[in-house]
């Protein structure tokens, strides 16, 4: 977040808290808001109770559902996940302890526009709905995306990638994990080295009880708490009493602080304007950082590997929507609820996203102190198990069977996945304690990830949408884009601050410089390189069908013959998926802020009135579809679950998600699909496919269901 000049500045409170007059900071570091033994029991309580319910799952999964708990349901669930779950489990990817932590300050330091820029950030899950139904059209069997590396762009760009997903999986983590370590050692005072230890560990006992599927409906436990705490917060603030309590009192207080503190860069110093330059500039940095930590970061494509084909593209979009309430309405509640208290809050405690739990417990006392540590500890274990579980994906299929093994059998390859979580953890402990010795921020360490790894993004979008693309393009591409987005991030830091220090490298020009460097130069290098220095044949896109393997015969693909998961119907959706992505990034991006823009420098009562019921809105619905949605699609499966824990008896066939049977024959998967979908055509393949040739292809997709040679469409 950079250096801040807005501080607690030791002058009486302007709106009579006499309790923070004089003060220059929030946190005593002496005193704590809760007993040690409150952050020892939610760390410790918590992690052992997930993991209860993970075992639980999976017991009632194999006894009363059928399935066999093989390393493919261990890693990709049975890839018959509906959209309901995959977008709870989304927006637990994309709500860390430090989103909602910095989302909430970022309101507090740059206004009520952050808000929407935030939200705008949404726009990284929505593009990546359409990556996941390219992902089930060109590569069904595909565990991991470097898989899709190594069949495109061969051992060098699977070394060149394999180092960038590493990268970024334990940064992400150390980023997680440090949000919550941050926050619970100071409302609590648990020792930040063995926080370090016990979160990630914590994670790990569930995510190796359970695998992807018990990460999944644990994930919708935790996002379900987190959005009823959110409802708490934005009733508190707009109506319920108190020191704010309504929307008019918010505005009146909001209006007089433009002058007493304003702004630099919003117009007038105002904080209810849509005119911030600050925010502008953290819009586009929050576009390409989530954009590197979507495309390079495993378990985002996790989800959709275990998302059945249309539920994917579904998935997405839900969890485009609740994350889009969340980082909403969050902010406008407590950002702007700090702001019209006139809280003292220090640069320091700003930075590190104090402002969240400075607001709950100004609220609630100790009750909000348990309120923000049990949000924070939800997201970080959520969104942790994905990692951990991706990061287990990534060492299974593309470091063990790709390198070690290549023969592995589906037993040895679940050992290897759940020992991998548990060395996941361990490694994760030991960076995220480094970086607590070594005062590093999380903060800090996203923007190194976003400028060092932003050049990969495009060459990543290539592997499943320009068959031109080459080895050397996309691999030089990326070294060249994060060299030189390191190069520009340093040297803009020392022209404009100076010298190129930890804080200064955090504030928005240097990462705007850096991430758009680096993300700019990899996609001109890359298509440059592919064109100057094309391969003898563009790549043929059944290759993935091909090259790509299951582990464990007799698994589903998710897709069948007819209906909306079929090839046929995959073809035909991709348009308007691709239109649709359009439509809401112009939306976002274009149409949203400049319908802001006419409402002024200072905004009417009227217009900020609107802009709060638009959050309640929002957030009142994201609960609901949350709560509801999920729950409703499995009411099938669901129902079918109880009636055989009623008799105690065990389907004789595995259960779909919608409570039938599917045959698990070895030769068959869902529908009848041959499952030996790696034996060589009988015919040579023809031309390679073209993009663009919809048409064409979804009819060479509905024949390759009624051909017995699987190898003659153009998946």
């Amino acid at each position: 977040m950079g250096e801040y000049t807005r501080t607690g500045d030791g002058v009486p409170n302007l709106f009579g808290l006499t309790q923070f007059d004089g003060k220059t900071q929030f946190f005593d570091g002496d005193t704590y808001a809760l007993p040690q033994v409150a952050g020892w029991v939610i760390v410790c309580g918590f992690g052992v109770f997930f993991a209860c319910i993970a075992l639980i799952l999976v017991w009632i999964d194999v006894k009363f559902a059928g399935h066999n708990y093989n390393s493919e349901q261990f890693n990709t669930a049975g890839r018959s996940v509906k959209a309901g779950l995959i977008g709870v489990d989304i927006v637990s990817h994309f709500t860390w302890a430090s989103i909602l932590l910095a989302c909430v300050s970022l309101t507090y330091l740059n206004g009520v526009s952050n808000s929407m820029w935030f939200a705008n950030q949404g726009l990284n899950t929505f593009l990546f709905a359409m990556m996941s139904l390219e992902l089930k059209h060109r590569a069904p069997k595909a565990h991991t995306f470097l898989e899709i590396i190594q069949c495109r762009w061969g051992t060098t760009g699977h070394l060149v990638f394999g180092f960038i997903a590493f990268m970024t999986n334990f940064i992400v983590t150390i980023m997680m994990v440090m949000g919550a370590v941050v926050v619970t050692n100071v409302l609590t005072g648990v020792n930040s080295y063995a926080l370090s230890i016990l979160i990630p560990m914590g994670v790990v006992l569930y995510a190796v009880s359970g695998g992807l599927k018990a990460t999944f409906t644990t994930s919708y436990i935790h996002t379900v708490i987190i959005f009823v705490v959110l409802c708490i917060f934005m009733f508190k603030t707009y109506c319920g009493g108190g020191e704010l309590g309504s929307i008019s009192k918010v505005h009146e207080r909001l209006v007089l602080m433009g002058p007493y503190k304003p702004i630099p860069g919003n117009r007038a110093g105002s904080y209810l304007t849509a005119f911030s330059l600050q925010g502008f500039y953290s819009n586009i940095n929050g576009i390409i950082i989530g954009l590197v930590q979507i495309f390079a970061d495993q378990s985002y494509w996790q989800s959709a590997v275990a998302a059945s084909p249309i539920h994917a593209v579904k998935g997405y979009v839900v969890g485009t929507y609740l994350y889009f309430a969340i980082v909403f309405s969050l902010p406008i509640c407590m950002g702007l609820a700090a702001v019209a208290m006139d809280l003292p809050l220090s640069g320091s405690e700003a930075s590190n996203g104090l402002v969240l739990p400075a607001v709950a417990i100004t609220y609630f006392g100790q009750t909000g102190a348990v309120l923000v540590v049990i949000i924070c500890f939800m997201a970080v274990t959520s969104s942790g198990a994905g990692e951990g579980l991706a990061c287990t994906s990534l060492f299974t299929y593309d470091v063990y069977r790709r390198y070690i093994k290549p023969k592995a059998s589906g037993k040895e390859l679940l050992l290897v996945s759940r020992l991998g979580v548990i060395g996941w953890g361990l490694l994760a402990s030991a960076l995220c304690c480094m970086c607590t010795g070594a005062y590093i921020s999380y903060n800090f360490m996203g923007d190194v990830l976003s400028v060092t790894a932003a050049g990969a993004v495009f060459p990543i979008f290539f592997s499943l949408l320009w068959n031109g693309c080459t080895c050397l393009g996309a691999t030089i591409g990326t070294i060249s884009g994060g060299c030189c987005g390191i190069i520009a991030w340093l040297v803009t830091a020392k022209e404009m601050y100076e010298a190129p220090t930890v804080l200064s490298l955090q504030n928005n020009e240097p990462m705007l410089a850096g991430c758009c460097i680096s993300i700019f130069m990899g996609l001109i290098v890359c298509v440059i390189l592919s064109k100057l220095f094309p391969a003898k044949e563009k790549f043929d896109w059944r290759l993935f069908d091909h090259d790509i393997h299951l582990a464990d015969k007799g698994e589903r693909l998710g897709i069948t013959q007819e209906g909306v998961d079929s090839a046929a119907y995959i073809a035909k959706m991709r348009k308007y998926v691709w239109a649709a992505t359009a439509v809401f990034f112009v939306t976002t991006q274009f149409v949203w802020p400049l319908l802001s823009l006419p409402a002024g420098a200072v905004w009417s009562l009227h217009y900020f009135t609107l802009w709060v019921v638009i959050g309640f809105f929002l957030l009142i619905s994201a609960t609901l579809i949350a709560i509801i949605l999920p729950i409703w699609e499995a009411r099938g499966i669901l129902t079918v679950i109880c009636k055989h824990m009623f008799t105690w008896t065990t389907p004789k066939e595995a259960l779909k998600y919608d409570g039938t049977e599917f045959s698990h024959h070895p030769d068959l998967v869902d529908g009848g699909r041959l499952s030996n979908l790696d034996r060589k055509p009988s015919k040579p393949m023809s031309k390679p496919y073209v993009d663009g040739d919809d048409t064409a292809h979804g009819q060479a997709a509905v024949a390759q269901f009624k051909s017995d040679d699987l190898r003659q469409s153009d998946l």
